[in-house]
């Protein structure tokens, strides 16, 4: 699993928060242009998967990492710690369900998919050095 490691020293940060748009990301599509970018250098994005995968489980999520000027990433994020996130699913007839989640301390958050409801945004609470 992504993003398990916290970012040290954001205890005694403000928590702020970010909405992020759900995307069903196909398989080695870059993230980045599609995340929200902190001015930290690092970055936050949503995504749904729907049957497992070598990296997430099913299920959908935000995840942070460091993006820093494009050349110069890590997986882990580097000032961000993903404090809890509010999931909103949607279903055909436009009636929205919410879920939400705390964070262990890292840069993962994830949750079960709901049936007959598609996951389209998330509310992300967050904590930077």
């Amino acid at each position: 699993m992504v993003g398990v490691a916290a970012a040290e020293g954001v205890s005694a940060a403000k928590t702020k928060k970010v909405d992020v748009t759900i995307y069903n990301f196909p398989s080695g599509v870059l993230w980045g242009p599609k995340a929200v970018k902190l001015s930290n250098g690092d970055a936050i994005a949503g995504y749904v998967e729907y049957s497992g995968n070598m990296q997430f489980d099913k299920g959908v999520g935000v995840t942070a990492w460091y993006l820093g000027n494009g050349y110069n990433g890590d997986i882990e994020p580097h000032h961000t710690k993903l404090v809890k996130a509010k999931f909103f699913f949607k279903n055909k007839k436009g009636k929205v369900k919410t879920k939400t989640v705390k964070g262990n301390g890292g840069g993962h958050i994830r949750t079960n998919l709901i049936k007959g409801y598609t996951p389209y945004k998330a509310t992300v609470w967050y904590k930077t050095k």
